[in-house]
Order: structure tokens, then sequence, then C-alpha cells
């Protein structure tokens, strides 16, 4: 797992996958890493919050070409001490997200940890190769 997660520490963005009522939906987001945790913040409105509010099954994928990875997991709803740290960061990340917020232009963010069940890792960097199946 650890080349999983050193690889996610590098980037910042995954397209996201979930789904509530049998409507699947795919979104392009920001996610940021605590230690060995992936977070991703949303709009409290937004589709995907719906979405994990009652489905808290998702995939994400993470694209730098050769390589490339997606997880399989499901998301946990942090404490309020851990959500003042994550949007500490997120903010620290993101200084125009502390303004839109302070000038009403943007509400609360809602927080996920993603709890990583199965990593698919893939490097083609010497050709095609078999995806490794990392099951946490």
């Amino acid at each position: 797992m650890k080349k999983v997660i050193d690889f996610l520490k590098k980037h910042t963005v995954t397209t996201v996958a979930t789904c509530s009522d049998n409507k699947p939906r795919a979104s392009v987001v920001d996610y940021y890493m605590i230690g060995d945790v992936i977070i991703i913040a949303t709009d409290p409105t937004s589709i995907k919050a719906h979405n994990l509010k009652h489905n808290k099954r998702i995939s994400m994928s993470v694209n730098d070409m050769p390589c490339f990875v997606t997880i399989d997991g499901v998301v946990a709803e942090p404490t309020k001490a851990e959500i003042d740290g994550y949007t500490k960061v997120l903010f620290k990340l993101h200084p125009e997200f502390e303004e839109m917020v302070e000038k009403g232009l943007m509400g609360e963010f809602v927080h996920y940890k993603v709890v990583i069940e199965t990593a698919y890792y893939n490097d083609f960097t010497n050709g095609m190769a078999p995806t490794e199946v990392i099951k946490a």
C-alpha cells in the first residue's frame, strides 16, 4: 500500500464515482492527504454529498500516465475535532475558499475520509503490465 499512498501524496486531483438511487455520478474533485488518510471536501448540497449520505461506497482514480491508481472503499465522516483540522488544511491549500466562505459566496464544506478497501496500482513505464491489486 505504501507505493499507492506515495503516489497519491504527489497529486491533488481525482475523479470520484458515487451512486445513489441507482444513479451513478462521476465528479472531478481536489483531495488532500493528512498522513496516510485521503480527505475529500465538498459542498454539502452537491450531488456527491447527497449520494455519499445515502451510500458510503466510493471509487476514485488518480491518473499521471504512465501510472495511475484506482481506490475502492467507503467514506467515513470525521469527528468535529478532525473537521476543524481538515478545514484549516483545506484553507491553507486553497485560501480563495476561505475568502469565499467569509464573504458568504460559498457555504461550509463537508469532509469525508476515504477508507481504502482495495487499491489498483498500474505502472506502464516499461510497457503494459498487469494491474497490481492491493487489499487493505
